[in-house]
């Protein structure tokens, strides 16, 4: 019990200074690092309390810290190090000031542009791990924090899994919370990148209407709404939402995978345009974006409003280019922006009196020629009948 005891006031070269919370995992402490003289917070995994599966678990968890580490984006948690001690692995993180994306929805509907931005964001980060190789397959707003500036960052990725490893098994598979899992993902088939599309979907789709999406007396029946339930469009239960939103909604909810995004990054750009569709934020809004994206450049990020693009720059050497929203808006932009369609509309408020005209007279009846141009049977018809009839009267004048 004194080992037990000491490992947690001093794990490696942490000084545990206290609980942070609980998980399916393990448990969260903030930490302080004499190294560096920063404070962290340390997740840990009791690798003896599950002896028969530690070489399960302890794979997984070194899976999670070696992947997260390879990653530096904005919208997800920053890895220092990680290790293990006496049964007790460790990762240390950088510790955020905020509040989980499931606090702040519990309150009720989020505006619709601050729904819409905390979505962009996520959905950036996804796909730059996508980008990496890396499926999240937990995304639920636990595992989203929001910062005091409206930035968030992609939490816990300690079910992630390397797309091209052969070691998954059955487990890993369903691995997940049953209410923001993908189709697939309750079938326990093969995953990609778009299971944590669907999941952000239902992550959207509650922010915006403040409904629960997929429900159930049991997990049971929760998967099997997954499955089988289609959702009204957000605007039915919240009407503010434009049309635009409801469309990207319905495209990442597909159950079928090859019906959503085929990327992460093509959400990224349908949600960008649905913020220019909303107008610009509000004034103390926008500053506190650009004082956060001040911080991420000082941090040493690019700024977050940033796509990173591959362009091939040789057969195996790809290049990084970077473009702002600004420079893509004359690449897909949506058709209200695209069409001016300010002069249909009047005309179709105000007709000409040759217009009404055209659209309230009765049709006529087509002619005979027309009908037998138009109808090729007929035309055969005619055609015999007319051979029949001078046939008859060439045999009655012979």
């Amino acid at each position: 019990m004194a080992d037990v005891k000491e490992a947690r006031q001093h794990l490696g070269r942490y000084r545990i200074d206290a609980e942070l919370g609980r998980g399916a995992m393990g448990v969260v402490y903030r930490a302080h690092d004499p190294v560096l003289d920063r404070t962290v917070a340390l997740k840990t995994i009791a690798l003896d309390e599950a002896a028969h599966d530690r070489e399960e678990y302890q794979a997984r968890f070194f899976r999670e810290a070696k992947a997260v580490a390879r990653l530096n984006h904005p919208a997800v948690i920053t890895i220092y190090d990680f290790g293990e001690e006496d049964a007790l692995a460790y990762m240390a993180m950088e510790l955020l000031t905020g509040h989980e994306l499931d606090a702040r929805m519990a309150q009720g509907p989020l505006p619709l542009r601050e729904a819409v931005a905390i979505a962009e964001q996520v959905a950036e980060g996804l796909a730059f791990a996508h980008d990496n190789g890396i499926v999240h397959r937990d995304v639920k707003p636990g595992n989203i924090m929001v910062l005091p500036r409206g930035r968030v960052k992609i939490m816990d990725f300690g079910i992630a899994r390397l797309k091209l490893s052969d070691a998954a098994t059955q487990l890993g598979t369903r691995l997940g919370t049953p209410r923001y899992m993908s189709p697939e993902q309750v079938g326990g088939g093969a995953l990609d990148h778009r299971t944590d599309i669907f999941s952000l979907g239902t992550v959207l789709y509650e922010m915006l209407t403040g409904a629960r999406l997929f429900h159930g007396d049991d997990v049971t029946q929760v998967m099997h709404s997954v499955v089988t339930f289609v959702p009204p469009p957000p605007s039915r239960i919240n009407p503010e939402v434009p049309p635009l939103l409801d469309l990207v909604v319905q495209r990442a909810l597909e159950k079928n995978r090859e019906a959503r995004y085929a990327s992460a990054w093509e959400m990224v750009d349908d949600l960008r345009h649905c913020l220019q569709e909303l107008g610009p934020m509000p004034e103390p809004a926008a500053r506190e974006t650009a004082a956060a994206e001040a911080d991420s450049q000082r941090a040493g990020y690019e700024p977050a409003d940033k796509t990173l693009v591959l362009t091939p720059k040789s057969d195996d050497a790809p290049a990084l280019r970077r473009l702002t929203p600004a420079a893509e808006t004359g690449l897909r932009l949506a058709l209200a922006r695209r069409f001016d369609s300010a002069v249909g509309l009047r005309r179709l408020r105000a007709s000409a009196a040759a217009d009404r005209k055209a659209l309230t007279r009765v049709p006529r009846a087509p002619g005979i020629l027309r009908r037998l141009w138009h109808d090729r049977d007929l035309a055969g018809l005619t055609l015999a009948l007319a051979l029949v009839t001078l046939a008859a009267a060439l045999l009655v004048l012979s």
